[in-house]
């Protein structure tokens, strides 16, 4: 079997894996168009915060170990820009190679406004990693646009070594956070004396490198560099040339065995729609856990439709001043678009054992009123906050009730949580409730 895959990023690295192990015998080839693959996005601010030093140390394998070690060709600086669904070839460089089945992983590009274009530095590969850190490295001051994941954690991580200002075009950052939750985070942000400007956008911008002057609706300041994180877009233009089906919001349809709507292409990762497993809708869901497991399930399918990739959560945790944040499955605005009766809980417990005096711990818990099901659940924390979401990110995979996480069986010890966990209180809490309308 002869495959190409487009993209050396989590899903397309994962795909091609799969499928050499799959069939030694197969010809495999993936295209990627900038110098590296197989590299971790999530790292960087880590890297660029001067967490390591050593770029490099960001590539989960050397380019070597696909190419030797995998028998798989790996042609880096090289795009693809034609498919031809017909005669099932793609044309990259000034060369055509054929398929019998084609991956498609070419992922998603940071959306930037004109105004801004020229000016401002954004992340989302190695060569902007490398770009960025060398921009940097004798600057004072940052200014961060978008208070999404990526630029929150840029904000969090940078403040450590440089005076950061963040503008949120939200009330809140983190806005996947309900209100509730949002405002614990805006007050743990106020109490530490953050430069946040909530309620804003970039309007304008002047000046060179070094000393721009940046315009908003809140007023005019003057900053050395700014970095752009305020949403990206998915890259399908060359599934849409293709005449490959795509949803109204612009991404790759698929699916349950990750197939568009050419039964010989596939498609994985921040390019295509993806199930919401509470919902049955299908979304947008760009994080590398997800990517990686379509991945490889799409490297299991092109020998046969065997695995069904079952959909996501978007379960995502991030550090933000040394805190847990996160969130998984449903916010209530979710529940209200998709039209579920809905729950909630939102406590306030301790991280550990009162003896040990653990810090405060912020959870919340939604599930649907008729069933008792957990459907989301949204974290603040300083302690083990992280194990606590993924918990509730499988007692939603596994439909579980109110009933079932307050009588699931977790472990105790006082200095990784107090003997009634925050998980199993409020899932009682939220089971006193219902009983009480029963």
């Amino acid at each position: 079997m002869n495959i190409i895959v487009i993209g050396g990023g989590a899903a397309g690295m994962s795909a091609a894996s799969k499928a050499r192990r799959m069939d030694k015998n197969a010809s495999i080839t993936v295209f990627e168009k900038t110098e590296f693959v197989s590299y971790a996005e999530c790292g960087m601010p880590y890297y660029l915060s001067g967490y390591f030093d050593n770029m490099e140390d960001l590539l989960h394998y050397p380019l070597s170990e696909f190419t030797e070690n995998r028998n798989i060709n790996v042609i880096t600086r090289t795009s693809v820009t034609l498919i031809d669904r017909n005669k099932k070839y793609v044309v990259a460089g000034d060369k055509t190679y054929y398929y019998d089945k084609l991956v498609i992983t070419t992922g998603a590009s940071p959306r930037v406004p004109e105004i801004l274009k020229g000016h401002v530095l954004t992340l989302r590969n190695m060569d902007d990693v490398r770009i960025i850190k060398q921009r940097i490295s004798d600057l004072k001051n940052i200014t961060i646009a978008g208070a999404g994941v990526l630029g929150t954690e840029l904000f969090s991580l940078l403040g450590n070594k440089y005076s950061v200002k963040l503008i949120s075009k939200h009330e809140y950052v983190l806005p996947h956070l309900d209100k509730d939750m949002g405002n614990v985070l805006t007050t743990i942000l106020s109490d530490n004396q953050k430069d946040i400007e909530y309620n804003s956008v970039p309007l304008s911008i002047s000046g060179n490198y070094g000393n721009y002057s940046v315009t908003t609706g809140k007023g005019t300041f003057n900053t050395e560099a700014i970095i752009f994180a305020a949403g990206i877009m998915p890259s399908v233009e060359l599934a849409e040339k293709a005449g490959i089906g795509l949803t109204a919001d612009k991404l790759i349809k698929v699916n349950d065995y990750l197939q568009t709507s050419d039964p010989d292409i596939y498609a994985a990762g921040d390019n295509v729609a993806t199930k919401n497993i509470v919902t049955g809708n299908y979304g947008y869901f760009p994080l590398a856990q997800i990517a990686n497991k379509m991945g490889r399930t799409i490297g299991i399918n092109l020998f046969g439709n065997k695995r069904i990739f079952p959909g996501a959560l978007g379960t995502t945790i991030i550090n933000v001043l040394e805190y847990q944040v996160g969130y998984t499955g449903v916010n209530e605005a979710d529940a209200i678009k998709s039209r579920i009766d809905y729950g909630s809980i939102f406590i306030k417990a301790k991280s550990k054992s009162n003896y040990l005096h653990g810090s405060d711990i912020f959870l919340k818990l939604i599930y649907r009123k008729e069933t008792e099901e957990i459907i989301g659940g949204q974290i603040i924390g300083k302690d083990n906050a992280a194990w606590r979401l993924n918990v509730i990110a499988t007692a939603i995979s596994a439909h579980m009730k109110l009933y079932d996480l307050m009588y699931d069986d977790l472990g105790y010890e006082p200095e990784y949580g107090p003997v009634w966990d925050p998980i199993i209180v409020s899932a009682s809490i939220g089971l006193d409730k219902t009983d009480n309308k029963k």
